[in-house]
């Protein structure tokens, strides 16, 4: 990768596990809500904001995968911009990542999903 430090490169992978771990987390979180309690006007509210935590967090490791391949294949310097933009996804995503983990236990404790 184009002058990335190990470091980064550890972080954005480990970023990526966190996120697929969400992801998978939220689609099995909407999957026993559904089971439990169906769809209807108590749980419409929660169950897309499961929908909305897995699209933003499947947006980011999409952006992460698909800037790191970008920089590896630049060589043999990535643009400053290209590392600015990382920088600022890698931050972004681990907002993303704090707030998504918080939204699915307030909605598991909320509903008995524990």
């Amino acid at each position: 990768m184009a002058n990335l430090s190990p470091e980064t490169i550890t972080k954005i992978f480990e970023l990526q596990l966190s996120i697929w771990n969400i992801i998978n987390e939220t689609t099995s979180t909407e999957y026993s809500h559904l089971t439990q309690y169906g769809e209807n006007e108590a749980t419409i509210s929660d169950l897309d904001m499961l929908q909305n935590t897995k699209e933003k967090t499947t947006t980011y490791y999409s952006r992460l995968y698909t800037l790191s391949l970008r920089i590896a294949e630049t060589q043999p310097i990535a643009s400053l911009a290209m590392i600015g933009l990382l920088e600022k996804t890698l931050n972004e995503a681990e907002a993303i990542i704090s707030a998504s983990i918080a939204t699915i236990q307030e909605i598991k404790k909320d509903w008995n999903l524990l």
